[in-house]
């Protein structure tokens, strides 16, 4: 029903004021005192139904009942054949209170929760009066869960799983689910550490199989345990082989945290294959579906990813056995055949032969020791040979060195500047500056000498 503009009330209306319990706030419905109908005029105190339809359309016509949102729960929920749902908004409390609804097929179809009796319910839309059938009823517009204890977190839940269905999130095809390995190095496990869920988990392991468990602790339950969750995964990527996300058992309301989209879509991505075990057996999350390998509980979790040891023992000492027998089987076959050969074989042909074979075994032997000599003497020589050409370079080498060092040692000393003062020369400086000319200097000025023996001190009286 399209909307109308609002008017404001006119001479002949007047305005009439209903008080809802609930929010304390007033409602204010326009009503006309005068027929505003083109009807003719007939006796002003009996109306036809079409003028009292008009009246009531006329006074539903108010943006106070139009795009508006109400709250209740569905009773006498009927679909209709044509794909039109009909059902009433309850309220209980100290009274009942109800109103008829419709929601027509274009929004049935995308409601993305079941409809039935009992689910709580909020829905937005406008009043209406239906003429033919005499009826007031709200329309429907939008529907939206409740979310209003265990019923609106149900309603929550499937909200969600459509959105994840949607963008393939979950389930998680069997084609990518991953298989964990035989024999893990380290095991991730995203749980309380206060709760009774790990020391289980590390009971079942130690008895099992004992492997390094890493804990990353996270809370499961409560305002923004999803957000601990995804953390805790995501710390364990590529540190660990498998990873175990659970939770002990619990109410719906206590397991509802592992339907968030968050945790569902990091056990998806989680480049490490996921264990979920949260809840009991009976207990199913969104995360489970999205995870590599869902197990009842906690416990199977563990027995999951670790083999018992004392079943591979088992399991070798049967396979020992089952070897053992094996080749006692062989043996027997192969002798029962030897005996067959020996008695189809000349025992003095196959001596001479043996003979033969001893002869040639002894022949061999000694040529390969006699090659193995030459071959022997041949490298022995070769490496006298080189070690001789070794030596001998290196002396040359050496020999090289020690007068090319000895050269290098007369230049260093004879650039030695305390060499020429023991033939008799003198080093003069005045205030640490060695002087090479007589330029630099004046009369009275105070030279040091150094002699090859010590130094002195001078006065300059004359300079020639």
């Amino acid at each position: 029903m399209p909307r109308k503009a609002f008017t404001q009330p006119s001479k002949n209306q007047s305005t009439l004021t209903f008080d809802t319990a609930e929010s304390g706030s007033s409602l204010s419905v326009i009503t006309p005192v005068s027929d505003p109908s083109p009807l003719p005029k007939r006796d002003e105190t009996i109306l036809t139904v079409s003028e009292l339809d008009a009246r009531i359309k006329s006074v539903l016509d108010c943006e106070k009942l139009i795009d508006i949102t109400v709250t209740g729960e569905i009773t006498n929920f009927k679909p209709n054949g044509s794909g039109h749902y009909y059902f009433s908004l309850t309220e209980k409390g100290e009274g009942e209170f109800s109103i008829s609804c419709a929601v027509w097929k274009y929004l049935a179809r995308k409601i993305p929760f079941e409809m039935k009796n009992g689910v709580s319910i909020n829905v937005t839309g406008y009043v209406d009066f239906y003429p033919p059938g005499g009826k007031l009823q709200f329309i429907v517009k939008r529907v939206e869960p409740a979310l209003k204890g265990k019923t609106g977190l149900y309603l929550q839940k499937e909200k969600w799983k459509k959105e994840l269905e949607e963008e393939g999130i979950i389930p998680r095809p069997d084609s990518e689910k991953r298989f964990f390995p035989v024999f893990p190095k380290r095991v991730g496990i995203v749980t309380s550490k206060t709760g009774s869920v790990l020391q289980d988990i590390k009971n079942v392991i130690t008895r099992r199989f004992p492997v390094p468990l890493v804990l990353a602790a996270a809370q499961v339950q409560g305002a923004g345990a999803e957000k601990s969750i995804v953390s805790a995964i995501q710390s364990l990527q590529g540190i660990v082989d498998v990873i175990i996300v659970a939770r002990g058992g619990g109410s719906f309301e206590d397991l509802f945290v592992f339907n968030h989209p968050d945790v569902v879509r990091a056990i998806r991505n989680s480049e490490t294959p996921i264990i979920s075990a949260i809840g009991h057996e009976t207990d199913t999350t969104l995360a489970d579906y999205a995870s590599d390998l869902r197990v009842p509980t906690p416990s199977a979790a563990a027995e999951t990813v670790v083999r018992d040891r004392t079943d591979l023992y088992q399991k070798l000492e049967e396979y020992r056995r089952r070897i053992y027998d094996r080749s006692l089987a062989i043996l027997k076959i192969e002798h029962e055949r030897l005996d067959e050969f020996r008695h189809r074989v000349d025992p003095n042909r196959l001596t001479k032969k043996l003979d033969t074979m001893h002869q040639q075994t002894a022949e061999l032997h000694d040529r390969i020791i006699s090659a193995t000599k030459r071959i022997l003497d041949h490298a022995h020589t070769s490496l006298d040979q080189l070690a001789e050409r070794i030596f001998t370079e290196m002396n040359v080498h050496i020999k090289t060195a020690k007068l090319e060092l000895a050269t290098e040692k007369e230049k260093i000393l004879a650039a030695d500047p305390k060499k020429p003062l023991e033939r008799g020369y003198a080093m003069v400086r005045k205030n640490g500056v060695i002087i090479r000319s007589k330029q630099d200097l004046t009369v009275n000025d105070v030279l040091n000498i150094r002699l090859a023996d010590g130094d002195i001190d001078a006065k300059i009286e004359k300079i020639l």
